[in-house]
C-alpha cells in the first residue's frame, strides 16, 4: 500500500517539532533507509515501497558499519541545524532545510530533498546553487540527471490540484488530485457525498489523527476519517505507521542481515571447495611416488646402458620379468633424469603429511561453514543472526566489527520444548549449540542429524528413563531443525551427554560423539 501526500503531510507536519534541533548522527540501517539522530529523538527515512518518513523515541538496531552515503551525510550534515520541514503542495515529496558551519568556519546552506515514491523513491542532499552533491540513488533519464554536480529539478507535478489551496469546491474532482492515492480518493469522494469539502478540509487540517483499516483482507493507513469502514485512530501519524509498519521494517532488517550472512558465507564455502579440489589433485601426485621410486631404482639399475640424451628407455622389470618404458625429458642426460626423478619422491614425501593435514583441515572448514549456513537458513529472530554474524567475526570470516560493546541486545535462547514432562532443547546456532552441550548433564540425552548439518538437541532427563515417544519426538526435532528438514525421513543419532566431546581447535558447533544409537524420523512439522 503506497503512502499518500496526505499522510506525508501529518508526518511532517509531526516532524516539525524538530524544527531549530540539530543533527547529532546519521545512519543507514539498511541500504534504503536513512535515519537522522537528533537532539530529542529520531527522523527516519524508509525509500522503498511503501516509502515514508516516521518520528522515533528511540533508536532502532543499527549496523556496526555505516555504508557510503550515510558517510558522505555525516562529513557535510552532521551538526546542522533544521531550519525548517516542507513539503512540496500535497505531493509525496519535500525537503528539510539546513545550515551548519564547515570545516573552513564558512556557513554553509543546504536542502535534503526526499522523494517518497515507492520505488522512484530517493534522498539527495542540494547546496546553495540548487546542485546536486550526491543521492542514495543515481542515475540519468529523459526527464532529469540525478548526479553530482547537476542541478535538481523535484519530480513535481504543479498541474496537479492541491485541494488545500481551495476554499471550496470550484474543481473538477474528475482532474488529477494532488497527494491522493486510489483508495484516498475513493474514500475522500465518500467523505465529502455525506458530508462536504469545507468539512473534510477542517477536520484534515485541525488535527494529525491517523486511521488504520481493513480493505480487502490488506490493512490500510489513511489520514481522514475512513466512514464506510471500522478503523483504529491514532493521535500520532508516527505511531500509526508503526503499528502497522514495525513488523515489517524489522523483517526488513532480518532479511537484509541473513542475505549478507549468507552471502559471506556461500563465498568461504565457494573458497575452501576450490582448495580443496586443488588439494585432492595434489593428492593424485603423491599416489604416484611408489610408481617413481621404482623408476628411479630400474633408470639407476640400467644407467651404464645410456649415455645419450633421448625421450624415453625400456627396460626389464626383475620383479615381474615385464618391459618397462620410463619417460625421459629428451633435453637431460640419463643422469641427470635420475636425479630429476629422485629429487621429486623426496619433495612428494616431504608434502605427503603436510597435505594429509591440510586436507582434513579444509574439509573440517568446509562441514563447519556448511553448519553455519545451515544455523543461517533456519535462523527466526534477528537476534539469532547478530549471534551468527559474532561468531563470524570472531572466526574471521568478516571483517565487521562487533557490535557487543556498542550496545546491549537483546540474547536470543534456544528453542524450548516440554513434551511428556521432559523438557527439550534446540539450539538456533552454533554458540547456542556449543552451550545447550555443554552446560547438559552427562546422563542427558544429544541428538543431531545424522551426517548432515543441523542443530543439536537435548533430553533434560532428571536421571530418568525416556520413554521412546519422547525420544522420537526429540529426533522429529533435529530433523526438522537440519538440512534434511524437507526430506520424508531422516537418520537422527542420539547418545548420553557424557559420550560427546569437543575436538580440541574445533570449530562452534563441531563436536563428535560415539555409542550411539540411530532413529528414522519424519521432520517435525
Amino acid at each position: 500500500m503506497p503512502i499518500d501526500g496526505l499522510l506525508l503531510n501529518k508526518l511532517i507536519r509531526e516532524a516539525k517539532k524538530f524544527e531549530g534541533k540539530k543533527i547529532r548522527n546519521i545512519y543507514q540501517p539498511v541500504h534504503d533507509e536513512i535515519l537522522l539522530q537528533l537532539q530529542n529523538g529520531f527522523l527516519l527515512f524508509v525509500l522503498k515501497n511503501p516509502s515514508y518518513l516516521i518520528s522515533l523515541d528511540t533508536k532502532p538496531n543499527m549496523p556496526d558499519s555505516p555504508q557510503n552515503f550515510s558517510m558522505f551525510l555525516r562529513k557535510r550534515i552532521k551538526n546542522a541545524k533544521i531550519n525548517k520541514i516542507e513539503q512540496l503542495g500535497l505531493d509525496r515529496l519535500g525537503y528539510i532545510d539546513l545550515s551548519v558551519i564547515d570545516e573552513t568556519f564558512e556557513l554553509r546552506n543546504y536542502k535534503l530533498y526526499f522523494e517518497l515514491m515507492g520505488r522512484n523513491s530517493n534522498i539527495l542532499l542540494i547546496d546553495e546553487n540548487n546542485r546536486i552533491l550526491d543521492a542514495l540513488k543515481k542515475g540519468i533519464t529523459p526527464q532529469r540527471s540525478i548526479m553530482p554536480g547537476a542541478e535538481y529539478f523535484p519530480f513535481y507535478n504543479t498541474d496537479y490540484i492541491n485541494i488545500l489551496e481551495h476554499d471550496n469546491l470550484d474543481f473538477d474532482l474528475n482532474q488529477q488530485l494532488m497527494g491522493f492515492s486510489k483508495i484516498s480518493k475513493k474514500l475522500f469522494l465518500e467523505y465529502i457525498e455525506k458530508f462536504d469539502f469545507i468539512t473534510f478540509v477542517a477536520e484534515f487540517t485541525d488535527n494529525s489523527n491517523v486511521y488504520t483499516f481493513e480493505c480487502e483482507g490488506k490493512k490500510e493507513i489513511i489520514a481522514f476519517k475512513p466512514i464506510n469502514y471500522d478503523y483504529e485512530e491514532f493521535k500520532s501519524p508516527s505511531e500509526g505507521l508503526l503499528n502497522l509498519f514495525q513488523l515489517r521494517s524489522i523483517n526488513s532488517r532480518f532479511t537484509e542481515l541473513k542475505r549478507k550472512l549468507e552471502k559471506v558465507v556461500i563465498k568461504e564455502i565457494e573458497k575452501y571447495e576450490k582448495l580443496y579440489k586443488k588439494l585432492k589433485s595434489e593428492e593424485k601426485d603423491i599416489k604416484k611416488i611408489p610408481e617413481l621410486e621404482k623408476q628411479g631404482r630400474l633408470l639407476q639399475a640400467y644407467l651404464y646402458q645410456f649415455k645419450e640424451k633421448t625421450d624415453s628407455i625400456t627396460v626389464d622389470d626383475w620383479e615381474t620379468g615385464e618391459k618397462v618404458r620410463i619417460k625421459l625429458n629428451p633435453l637431460k642426460t640419463p643422469n641427470e633424469n635420475l636425479q630429476s626423478i629422485f629429487k621429486k619422491v623426496h619433495k612428494l614425501k616431504s608434502k605427503e603429511q603436510h597435505l594429509k593435514k591440510r586436507l582434513k583441515t579444509t574439509q573440517d572448514m568446509i562441514n563447519y561453514l556448511y553448519q553455519l549456513w545451515q544455523s543461517i537458513d533456519l535462523a527466526e529472530d534477528i537476534e539469532t543472526l547478530q549471534e551468527i554474524k559474532d561468531e563470524m567475526i570472531n572466526e574471521r570470516l568478516t571483517t565487521e566489527k562487533s557490535s557487543k560493546k556498542k550496545m546491549k541486545r537483546k540474547e536470543s535462547k534456544p528453542y524450548e520444548f516440554n513434551y511428556n514432562g521432559f523438557k527439550i532443547l534446540v539450539g538456533k546456532n552454533n554458540i547456542q549449540n556449543d552451550k545447550i552441550t555443554r552446560e547438559a548433564d552427562r546422563e542427558d540425552i544429544w541428538m543431531h542429524a545424522q551426517g548432515i548439518p543441523g542443530a543439536h538437541v537435548i533430553i533434560k532427563t532428571n536421571k530418568q528413563e525416556v520413554p521412546e515417544n519422547v525420544l522420537i519426538f526429540a529426533a522429529s526435532l533435529a530433523a526438522k531443525y537440519s538440512k534434511g528438514r524437507f526430506s520424508s525421513k531422516v537418520s537422527v543419532d542420539y547418545t548420553q551427554k557424557k559420550h560427546v566431546w569437543k575436538p580440541k581447535g574445533a570449530k562452534p558447533g563441531m563436536v563428535l560423539y560415539n555409542n550411539f544409537k540411530t532413529l528414522y524420523v519424519e521432520p517435525k512439522q
